[in-house]
């Protein structure tokens, strides 16, 4: 669960005011005693109750006098730059509230000036208004003006950068059955140029046809010439 931001102000309720008062006092000389030990640093702190007539000190009352004397010895600028009281806090916070005062109220004469110029536009004359509201009518057409100026520069230099780019035609739109037949003529085009030229083999139907014991006699009489004519080639001659 996300805490509630506390708001700053003073408590007018008596309880609610001195049960914060303990709380968050035993708090701080929590806080004060952690940084002492973790950073190593030294450190006290004194608070001040309207209800109790001593001061709680910490770590002890002798010991924050020696730092405070040790502090009170040096001399440094940032010192009394760092250095805030009732008074200054105070100071800090109206000059903050007076910068969102005048915000608010630079945005409500906008506002106002917005109005008027409607009431104008809607048919109200001018002649009963005063100066000061004159100047809030001002205002607003000059607010106006410049944001039609701006949005003309703007769409002015984006038709120059539009001029400026050379002209693109898209690609046909190409429906998926067509780039699936482009697809397959390609690859098989890629085969075909892959495998070797391979010329058909004659069929045995046309090679044997008609006359099957003709053509066995043939070549089986083809066979015995060529042996018999091996057989001539190496018998000896017996002539000499």
């Amino acid at each position: 669960m996300v805490r509630r931001k506390t708001k700053l102000a003073y408590i007018i309720n008596d309880a609610a005011r001195r049960i914060t008062l303990r709380k968050r006092r035993h708090r701080l000389l929590k806080k004060v005693y952690e940084l002492s030990i973790l950073c190593n640093v030294p450190a006290c702190a004194i608070i001040y109750s309207p209800q109790e007539k001593e001061p709680e000190v910490w770590p002890s009352t002798g010991e924050a006098g020696e730092l405070l004397n040790r502090f009170n010895a040096t001399e440094c600028l940032s010192k009394e730059n760092n250095m805030m009281n009732q008074e200054k806090f105070l100071l800090k916070k109206i000059v903050k509230l007076r910068g969102q005062l005048s915000r608010i109220m630079a945005e409500n004469d906008d506002l106002a000036g917005e109005i008027l110029l409607l009431e104008c536009m809607a048919g109200r004359s001018v002649c009963g208004l005063e100066t000061y509201e004159l100047g809030l009518v001002g205002r607003a057409v000059g607010r106006r003006i410049d944001t039609v100026e701006a949005q003309t520069l703007m769409l002015r230099s984006s038709e120059v950068e539009t001029q400026a780019l050379p002209l693109l035609l898209p690609a046909p739109a190409m429906d998926e059955a067509a780039e699936a037949r482009i697809l397959m003529l390609r690859s098989n085009e890629v085969e075909t140029q892959a495998l070797p030229l391979l010329l058909p083999a004659p069929a045995l139907e046309e090679m044997v046809v008609g006359n099957l014991d003709s053509w066995t006699n043939g070549v089986l009489g083809w066979e015995e010439g060529l042996f018999s004519g091996c057989t001539n080639l190496f018998q000896p001659d017996l002539r000499g």
